[in-house]
C-alpha cells in the first residue's frame, strides 16, 4: 500500500494552495468497516467547471502556471482504487476543498 505517497500528495496540494495563515486538517479513523482518511484545507477551492476533471491525468487546473505535470490526484485516485476505495472531493473557490477516501480494513 502507498499510503505514504497518497497521503504527501493530498496533504502537499492542501498546503500549497492555502495561503498563509490558512489551515490544513488531516483527519482519520475506522468508520463501518473502513478507514476514513480527509484533508481538508481553508484556500483558494475549485472552480465547479474542474471537478469532474481533477483527478484526470495532465490536468492542472488555475492557476495554469501553478506547478507541478497533473499526475499527482490522477495517482492518488488510482492507489485508492487499487485498494477497493473512492477518492472524493468536495470544494468550490473562496471556501477551501476536501478530499477524502475510505479503504477497506483488513481483517
Amino acid at each position: 500500500f502507498r499510503s505514504e505517497r497518497l497521503l504527501d500528495n493530498l496533504v502537499a496540494n492542501a498546503l500549497r494552495h492555502t495561503p498563509a495563515g490558512g489551515r490544513v486538517t488531516l483527519r482519520a479513523g475506522p468508520e463501518q468497516g473502513q478507514m476514513q482518511v480527509q484533508v481538508a484545507d481553508t484556500g483558494e477551492g475549485i472552480a465547479a467547471e474542474h471537478l469532474p476533471h481533477v483527478f484526470t491525468r495532465f490536468f492542472r487546473g488555475a492557476p495554469a502556471d501553478a506547478p507541478g505535470a497533473g499526475l499527482g490526484l490522477a495517482i492518488c485516485r488510482r492507489i485508492v482504487e487499487l485498494h477497493g476505495g473512492r477518492l472524493q472531493v468536495d470544494s468550490a473557490p473562496g471556501r477551501g476543498s476536501c478530499f477524502s477516501f475510505a479503504l477497506p480494513l483488513a481483517r
